[in-house]
């Protein structure tokens, strides 16, 4: 059963791959510690509603790595390669209640929230209960 889902988001990325003009495979940055992955950076050469801006899809340094710079020097490279792509404005999307503390390190690369872009979800656990209806509705 694990394989077959792993083998169907392989099929969903290779079809990703293939078919989204946004997928340019050259912006995607992996950062290895011998042959293991240790941290990605996962960018595309535009941000949906802004042509000019580059955009961070995923950021991610799995946790033996963490707090030792690496997430910030993976922010980094995107930095430059998207500016040499003549691209000056870079963005990301993040939960501003991230355990991670991605908020610290995007503000500590030099990034700000932008107050246009501040969102709010709403959310109500549902879960089983009682039946309070007196009569009902035909």
């Amino acid at each position: 059963m694990e394989q077959n889902l792993f083998e169907d988001e392989l099929e969903n990325f290779r079809t990703f791959w293939r078919t989204n003009e946004k997928f340019d495979s050259t912006l995607y940055f992996l950062a290895l510690d011998g042959d293991e992955v240790a941290g990605v950076s996962l960018c595309y050469p535009s941000a949906d509603d802004d042509r000019d801006m580059g955009w961070v899809g995923s950021l991610g340094v799995r946790r033996p790595w963490r707090r030792k710079g690496l997430g910030l020097a993976l922010l980094q490279h995107s930095f430059r390669e998207f500016h040499q792509r003549g691209r000056h404005k870079v963005g990301l999307g993040v939960d501003a209640q991230s355990l991670t503390g991605a908020t610290r390190l995007y503000t500590k690369a030099g990034m700000r929230p932008d107050p246009l872009w501040q969102t709010s979800v709403f959310e109500k656990e549902l879960r089983a209960g009682k039946e309070l209806r007196t009569q009902l509705v035909t």
